[in-house]
């Protein structure tokens, strides 16, 4: 429709399906938001497209189209750009090669120039529509998330970048975007730290990106003046990578092979030009035909050998770990994998190393490492980093209940009961709200306000009702106990050693009564949560997951060779 041909969009539409850098999106469950938003703009496209004058009816679907995209993913706000692309290559191209009758089809009745001006005053009226779309769904979007927006939650180890240096960064991919759309051998589902790192100006790979940059938008220029081809593939990847390119703001992800689906459709229009070039030397036709086939055998075997990666989260991380070990998700993971295998004290090397590849900014990893911290009595170093992650993120409960277990552990009771009790959103977990009234009884008991303390794990335990925990059980004993209730005290601490490994049972009596630093009683380690998490790892893959020199017994650092 576009004058290309059928040859060029034949050729497109197979590159298209092969491509490599369409994996993650095709393949991964998540990347269907991402499909989804393609289908809407490129649909949008098609209906924009159509011969004759465009209505209202057209417009309307083109904004139903555009508001579908947004609704699917984001990386759709860029379809009024996209439309003007496409109505600049209107009538380039056509007549040569391309079918009888296509030059006429190419026109929509509205008439005017082809430069820019003239493009934006035959579409005002479309992209007034579109700029109407687009409110409706910001206000949306707004009433949904709140004050969440653009650049609200990028990702960890771009958090506390300049915008110097996200500047640097965003330009510091144009060659990584190229290099994925020409060469796609090296794939990954994780491009941060180490495997990518954000950059700054003094960088010779930023200066790299500047001159690919200058090079293409020079080579846009001057395709502007013939059959536009190249400049509509320039400015199309420009305007559909824009949203996730950092240049605007920061991104949740530094570079995601998923959010390359819609700007690779830019490669469909390098296949004009080219074609047009065969048609005017016939001798290189065959030698070229047999090239294509070949590079796209190539790419198509790439796309079939990295399919399997993504059949499950454990696939995932076992092509990561040989595909880029010292990415800081593999590290992370390794942590996590040890902690469920009951071997902390192993994973806080694991956790350290991943935690300065992403600067101590992830929520989670930091929530996950203070957990360990605190499991083995390291309490102050576990206040550290929860509130550094409070700072983060002042709305994250476990965080908040973690460091009220911190501060209970190093007898700062009422420090902890303010934090407990600070106004913030309710945990969703039962879970999490019980551990809040754990350690607020635990508080309680500490200063020396037994009634307080029993009123609130009295009702901790009504509220949890069969699911109550081993510490809970038995810090009702031990409260029991200080009342002089030793029978209640007993029948409490029966329910206590219930749950708990049968090897813990002598420890848990209520003559003496146990002292308020009992391991047992705080429930510091969460032995019961990390052996029911590890025991739903499938028995042939979990440990195979955990790197080779983390699977020592001594704890030691590990070493600079890969996982």
């Amino acid at each position: 429709r576009l004058g290309g041909g059928r040859a060029a969009a034949a050729g497109a539409g197979v590159l298209f399906a092969v491509h490599p850098v369409h994996v993650e999106a095709v393949a991964n469950l998540v990347g269907r938001a991402e499909v989804l938003a393609t289908l809407a703009v490129l649909a949008a496209c098609h209906l924009y497209l159509l011969p004759g004058r465009r209505g209202a009816g057209r417009t309307a679907g083109i904004v139903l189209l555009y508001v579908a995209g947004l609704l699917a993913k984001e990386s759709a706000v860029a379809l009024p750009a996209l439309l003007l692309v496409v109505d600049a290559l209107r009538g380039r191209g056509a007549g040569r090669g391309a079918d009888p009758g296509e030059a006429e089809a190419l026109d929509d009745g509205e008439g005017g120039g082809t430069g820019v001006p003239a493009l934006l005053r035959r579409n005002a009226g479309v992209l007034a529509a579109l700029v109407a779309g687009l409110a409706a769904y910001l206000v949306q979007r707004q009433s949904v998330l709140g004050g969440s927006g653009a650049g609200s939650d990028p990702a960890p180890y771009l958090l506390d970048l300049s915008t110097a240096d996200r500047l640097a960064t965003a330009v510091r991919l144009w060659p990584e975007y190229l290099r994925l759309m020409l060469y796609p051998a090296d794939l990954s589902s994780e491009w941060g730290p180490d495997a990518l790192r954000p950059a700054t100006w003094g960088e010779p790979l930023v200066w790299i990106g500047m001159l690919l940059g200058m090079a293409l938008a020079a080579a846009a220029w001057r395709s502007w003046a013939g059959g536009r081809w190249i400049a509509a593939a320039v400015c199309w990847f420009a305007a559909a990578v824009l949203p996730v390119s950092q240049l605007l703001f920061p991104v949740g992800v530094l570079l995601a092979e998923r959010t390359l689906y819609l700007p690779s459709v830019a490669l469909a229009f390098l296949l004009p030009p080219l074609a047009d070039t065969l048609r005017r030397h016939p001798a290189r036709i065959r030698p070229a035909a047999m090239a294509a086939a070949l590079v796209l055998a190539l790419l198509a075997a790439r796309t079939w050998t990295r399919t399997p990666s993504w059949k499950s989260t454990e696939t995932v991380l076992k092509q990561l770990m040989r595909d880029h070990p010292d990415v800081w998700l593999v590290e992370w993971k390794a942590a996590e994998l040890l902690v469920l295998a009951d071997r902390p004290g192993e994973a806080l090397p694991w956790y350290r190393r991943a935690r300065e590849k992403v600067d101590g900014n992830h929520r989670g990893m930091n929530v996950g490492y203070a957990s360990v911290l605190l499991d083995l009595g390291r309490a102050d170093e576990a206040e550290a980093v929860l509130r550094r992650t409070l700072r983060i993120d002042p709305g994250l409960p476990r965080a908040r209940v973690d460091l009220g277990s911190a501060l209970v552990q190093r007898g700062r009771y009422r420090e902890a009961l303010a934090v407990l009790d600070a106004r913030g959103p309710r945990p969703d977990d039962p879970r999490t709200r019980a551990l809040v009234q754990h350690r607020r009884a635990l508080a309680y008991d500490g200063l020396g306000l037994a009634d307080s303390a029993l009123a609130v794990r009295e009702a901790a335990l009504r509220e949890a009702g069969g699911a109550a925990s081993g510490p809970a059980w038995f810090h009702y004993a031990r409260l029991l106990a200080l009342r002089g209730r030793m029978d209640e005290a007993r029948a409490a601490a029966d329910s206590a050693r219930g749950r708990f490994d049968p090897a813990y049972g002598p420890r848990i009596t209520v003559q003496p009564i146990p002292p308020l630093d009992e391991p047992l009683l705080r429930g510091w380690g969460r032995l019961a949560e990390r052996r029911a998490a590890a025991s739903a790892v499938p028995s042939t893959g979990g440990s195979a997951l955990v790197p080779a020199e983390a699977r020592g017994s001594d704890g030691a650092e590990p070493g600079a060779a890969a996982p």
